[in-house]
């Protein structure tokens, strides 16, 4: 249905609409077929996939399994990488998930028509506005302070300086909120015949084909959803881990088609995340909250 591209340059995909080359927040399990009762995974964010840069500040992760029920494993959070592990109670298949995460707010105002961020208190860079974390949530590198010196004491100097923007008295004004969703399977000992259920809110992936039984050549077929509902017409993008050391890199994007059907054949084995975002001006205007979602793969040989 849809054919990779293979480029001699490492690729990086984006999903942000103020930045050229934003990180991936992903989930990373140590072992996607654990013979233990137990998994460990990383959470971050990077721009070269599964080389973590920043950590996710989450307090609480989330194991599901074919049932429904809700295994709560609490992480460990470092500078570049939060790490996290929990007993497996069973044998079987579980999601591993952040859940559903507020990762900033920005403060936006209509003006002939066309949205803009607020400059100044409340906008892009100010109390409550971009680049300002929700509370448990992790400052990515982007965010952190970069170390005092020459260059960072002027770009502060004349940030100061600068004046708050006038918000005109007909403009509407919205807060906007950045949601986040890490998602990634594993199988202790044997997969499960029934899949995790989705949790119907947001933006997500519901894989038709099992995410423990996807091998090099064959299809991985899955349903993009946003609040339950099936969504056509949404960017769905694809990156290999370990590209950088590549002599090639893996490159491939598609649309959601009809019924929210998705679907991507991986050439090589590898792990993967698939990735996809949606703004808010294309849903629900009464709902501001843009939502990025990914979901890390192996494919065996």
């Amino acid at each position: 249905m849809f054919k990779p591209l293979l480029t001699g340059l490492a690729v990086v995909f984006a999903f942000a609409a103020v930045s050229a080359q934003a990180r991936t927040s992903y989930i990373l399990p140590y072992n996607f077929a654990p013979t233990d009762a137990y998994v460990t995974a990383q959470a971050a964010t990077s721009e070269n996939v599964f080389t973590p840069e920043g950590a996710l500040k989450i307090d609480a992760f989330q194991l599901i399994d074919s049932s429904g029920v809700v295994t709560t494993a609490k992480g460990v959070t470092f500078k570049e990488v939060t790490l996290f592990e929990s007993a497996l109670p069973h044998e079987g298949t579980f999601r591993l998930t952040t859940g559903n995460r507020e990762m900033r707010t920005m403060q936006m105002m209509q003006v002939d028509g066309q949205w803009r961020p607020v400059r100044g208190p409340g906008g892009p860079g100010g109390p409550g506005g971009q680049g300002k974390p929700a509370e448990g949530v992790a400052q990515t590198p982007a965010q952190t302070p970069a170390q005092p010196g020459p260059q960072t004491e002027a770009k502060t100097e004349a940030k100061a300086q600068a004046p708050s923007q006038a918000i005109p008295a007909d403009a509407k004004t919205v807060t906007v909120k950045s949601m986040m969703r890490a998602d990634s399977y594993i199988s202790y000992k044997k997969p499960s015949d029934t899949l995790p259920p989705a949790e119907g809110k947001g933006l997500e992936i519901v894989p038709v084909t099992h995410p423990s039984r996807l091998f090099s050549g064959n299809a991985f077929d899955f349903i993009v959803t946003f609040d339950g509902q099936p969504l056509s017409g949404v960017t769905y993008k694809v990156s290999r881990g370990g590209d950088q050391y590549a002599d090639s890199s893996y490159a491939f994007s598609a649309d959601s088609a009809a019924g929210g059907k998705g679907e991507v054949v991986f050439q090589t084995p590898g792990i993967y995340v698939i990735e996809m975002s949606r703004k808010w001006l294309d849903g629900d205007m009464s709902d501001p909250r843009n939502w990025s979602y990914s979901l890390t793969v192996e494919v065996a040989p």
